[in-house]
């Protein structure tokens, strides 16, 4: 049996409450005391137990991250991004996966409540913000990352999605493209909705009709990429461009073409979103919509831990992060 706090109070000569106040920092406990009895506690190898010590406070020194999946590129900057903050706040992250679902979001939810200080997530699903509040009571601050924003009084961080397949869409147009089509992601995500919505405004503002452009599906992964690719090359005619939504379906449909001899960019030019790292060292180098994506993160963390930190009820913060395109080797 390990060591409890009464036996270091007993070797102490103190009460074990006053070890308790030693180990929760209060401030009733003298100097000299708190001295002595970490010293005591150190030579018997005594660790106050996690679980006791957040009740005690009311903290878990823990925060909640949800995300539509665990891993790759774009998710692995935001984690990066989060992580410096709570790192830096003495917190730890528990991060769990929604899978693209709905369902899958509010268990997740359901999971991490009465464990976390606070609540990062993204939900790809449009309006899902408020439902999820309503329906899972979340009593922890919340700050929605890149999710639709359905209700003013919530704190949500996003990306130009609109402008930044816009300015994607305008390019291709600018390089003489005729026929340029699209492979999109999942049909309720949010990002896909706004990608797709800057995409038709950039063609009906060049004259062309947005609907007699192909549209090929996808679901964000290079995978769904790779068969986008191949669906392209039975298309007669072939459009002499395209703009996927995010850069692994474009790196993957790129795979494709070339497999079956298409040059890049002089028989078909691409354009990505999200400029993950691997995007500028793919051969040719993909020209996509850069998005900070680690600021994403840090920002929405940094947002949390203030209302960790506030009295009362701070006014709820919105903030858009800039988009950029950068014009590379595909174009």
């Amino acid at each position: 049996m390990g060591v409890t706090i009464r036996d270091v109070a007993k070797a102490a000569g103190v009460s074990a409450t006053t070890v308790s106040r030693v180990f929760n920092h209060s401030e009733l406990v003298t100097e000299r005391t708190q001295e002595r009895v970490r010293t005591v506690a150190q030579r018997m190898g005594y660790l106050p137990n996690a679980t006791a010590q957040s009740l005690s406070h009311g903290r878990t020194q823990v925060i909640g991250v949800i995300l539509p999946a665990p891993h790759g590129e774009f998710f692995s900057e935001i984690i990066r991004g989060i992580d410096e903050v709570t790192q830096a706040a003495d917190h730890f992250l528990l991060i769990s996966s929604s899978h693209y679902s709905l369902s899958d979001n509010k268990a997740a939810l359901r999971a991490l409540r009465g464990r976390v200080d606070g609540l990062l997530v993204m939900t790809t699903h449009v309006d899902a913000q408020q439902e999820l509040l309503e329906d899972l009571a979340v009593d922890v601050p919340v700050v929605f990352i890149n999710s639709p924003v359905g209700n003013a009084s919530c704190n949500a961080f996003e990306i130009q999605n609109q402008d930044g397949a816009y300015a994607a869409t305008t390019h291709l147009i600018e390089r003489g493209h005729e026929r340029i089509g699209i492979i999109v992601g999942p049909p309720d995500s949010h990002d896909v909705r706004e990608r797709v919505a800057g995409y038709r405004a950039a063609l009906t503002e060049a004259g062309r009709d947005p609907d007699a452009q192909p549209i090929i599906a996808g679901d964000f992964t290079q995978a769904s990429g790779f068969a986008a690719g191949r669906e392209i090359l039975s298309l007669d005619p072939m459009p002499d461009a395209f703009f996927a939504c995010n850069d692994y379906m474009a790196i993957g449909a790129m795979a494709a073409l070339q497999k079956a001899g298409v040059r890049i960019p002089d028989d078909m030019g691409i354009a990505g979103f999200d400029d993950i790292p691997s995007a500028r060292y793919n051969t040719p180098s993909l020209t996509t919509v850069r998005v900070p994506v680690y600021d994403l993160g840090r920002q929405s963390a940094e947002r949390l831990m203030a209302l960790l930190q506030a009295d009362g009820s701070p006014e709820p913060a919105r903030r858009m992060l800039p988009s950029e395109l950068v014009v590379r080797s595909s174009t």
